[in-house]
């Protein structure tokens, strides 16, 4: 592996009751990037992603994260080897606060024993001495995504948008190397989905995190991404810049059934 390569994926298959979901699947991701796999509904974007973070293990094949095979494990070894992902559906804890599902995040990643509960302190902003690294993390995090407004707001009573940048603030309390985003603007406004691809860019230039995303809106695909990969019927049918995508009419045809 090139040692500006963060993710190998070589030969990857997944097979499902005699249906090939994967088939032979090898790309590579370049450290410090933005790549976008799309295609058409059933294409295996999504078991793709669950091989990447665990979710499912290979029928065949090998998943490299800065060269050590991570194929096969489970999700919480790789989400430790360094590897973040959120979901189109937001994961977070709707009942609490922001500040209190950062914390969860934060504390995970640190190996401690916790109580979401526990200690009033822990729900301020206030203690941001060197000697409080939990609460000095936490609040690194809420500024770089952005959302220290909202730290005391309980989650469920946010707008889709900003339950997003929530799920976004947890990947990243995680300190991933490399994010996995599954339909970051889903269900977004123009506003919310703009908002959404400044702040991907930021924390791509701010933290050094390589980014893979799948994405229906072709308009955030092209503005965000350096590389695309096209998948079609579990296989990779092309892979290139915005041009080449744009131009190969194999992926005209996968997408519209037409050349034009």
């Amino acid at each position: 592996m090139a040692p500006d390569t963060i993710l190998q994926v070589t030969n990857l298959v997944k097979d499902f009751n005699g249906i090939r979901a994967v088939n032979d699947v090898s790309f590579t991701l370049p450290t410090n990037t933005i790549t976008a796999v799309i295609g058409p509904n059933g294409a295996g974007k999504t078991t793709l992603y669950n091989l990447i973070s665990g979710q499912l293990s290979p029928t065949f094949g090998s998943i490299k994260l800065k060269g050590k095979e991570i194929a096969g494990l489970p999700p919480d070894k790789i989400v430790k080897a360094g590897i973040g992902r959120s979901f189109q559906i937001t994961s977070v804890f709707p009942s609490l606060t922001v500040l209190q599902n950062i914390r969860a995040a934060v504390i995970s990643r640190m190996g401690r024993q916790f109580d979401l509960w526990q200690g009033v302190e822990w729900d301020s902003l206030e203690d941001n001495s060197p000697a409080n690294p939990l609460q000095q993390a936490i609040h690194k995090t809420l500024a770089l995504v952005g959302i220290e407004h909202l730290a005391t707001n309980i989650v469920s009573t946010l707008s889709h948008g900003d339950q997003a940048l929530v799920e976004m603030a947890i990947v990243l309390a995680l300190e991933p190397h490399l994010i996995l985003l599954d339909e970051p603007t889903a269900g977004m406004s123009r506003e919310e989905t703009r908002h959404m691809v400044e702040l991907i860019r930021h924390v791509q230039q701010q933290t050094g995190c390589t980014f893979l995303i799948t994405e229906h809106d072709m308009e955030v695909v092209f503005q965000l991404a350096e590389k695309i990969v096209v998948m079609h019927q579990g296989a990779i049918l092309a892979t290139g810049n915005h041009e080449e995508i744009r131009n190969n009419i194999s992926v005209r045809r996968a997408y519209l059934g037409t050349d034009d």
